[in-house]
């Protein structure tokens, strides 16, 4: 049973790897790469990104999870773009859609990808102590001064700001439902990233461009949504060894 749970979820993360290899590849043909080697870069890296929020969800919630996180990470480049007002929703695609999926800008993709790989396999409690650092020496570095420009550049392109905010609050509560460090590290490395891409501005969506490194890590934070909800079936427990007397 346990071996043939195994192969669905293999089968699972490798049909959702060949997605995402076309979902790059009709990005990199409709918007633009910065070239051969950057597209064959993001190409190599399409399916390492599938595994590596796959392997970060399993620990924070299991196996399903880890098929859903994925799932979301293939489609997040979808709801991201619907995300955006018709206005200026063809800016986003042919000027960050690129980036978040590492056809251009591809060190910043790959360096987010190695964090989630690495936040999948550290000692939970210090990928948690990582993400608390990572977002307080942000604070250090940038403070949240530019947060205000960007939620003037969100009013004008995106549907809600207060949206995301939510998003990230009610993502954080359901991840920290099931382990409370792996919600730190999850939050803490995205606040990081967001803080760097409020320093970087909004124009020509360089924000957007920026949040690259955060793209796996986003789509954990969006699955954790799901956790809010209690489960349908309670666990049985656990049942006895034997009966005293």
């Amino acid at each position: 049973m346990v071996s043939r749970s195994l192969t669905r979820q293999g089968v699972a993360l490798a049909v959702l790897s060949a997605a995402e290899l076309v979902v790059v590849a009709a990005i990199g043909g409709a918007y633009g790469t910065d070239g051969t080697a950057s597209t064959l870069g993001a190409l190599a890296l399409a399916p390492v990104a599938v595994m590596a929020t796959a392997a970060f969800a399993r620990r924070v919630a299991g196996e399903r999870f880890a098929i859903a996180a994925a799932v979301a990470y293939v489609v997040l480049p979808l709801l991201a773009t619907r995300f955006m007002l018709s206005t200026y929703r063809s800016t986003f695609e042919h000027q960050a859609l690129p980036d978040l999926v590492g056809l251009r800008a591809a060190p910043w993709f790959a360096l987010g990808v190695l964090l989630t790989a690495a936040l999948a396999v550290a000692p939970r409690r210090a990928a948690g102590v990582s993400g608390a650092v990572a977002a307080a020496a942000a604070l250090i570095l940038w403070g949240t001064a530019d947060l205000g420009s960007i939620r003037n550049g969100l009013h004008e392109t995106a549907w809600s700001i207060t949206l995301l905010e939510w998003f990230i609050v009610a993502g954080f509560i359901g991840a920290a439902r099931r382990n409370g460090w792996l919600a730190v590290a999850l939050v803490g490395w995205l606040l990081a990233i967001i803080l760097h891409a409020a320093h970087v501005g909004y124009d020509n969506a360089a924000f957007w461009q920026s949040l690259a490194a955060g793209a796996t890590l986003a789509a954990v934070l969006l699955t954790s949504l799901a956790l809010l909800v209690p489960p349908l079936r309670r666990p049985r427990p656990a049942q006895s060894a034997g009966h005293a007397g």
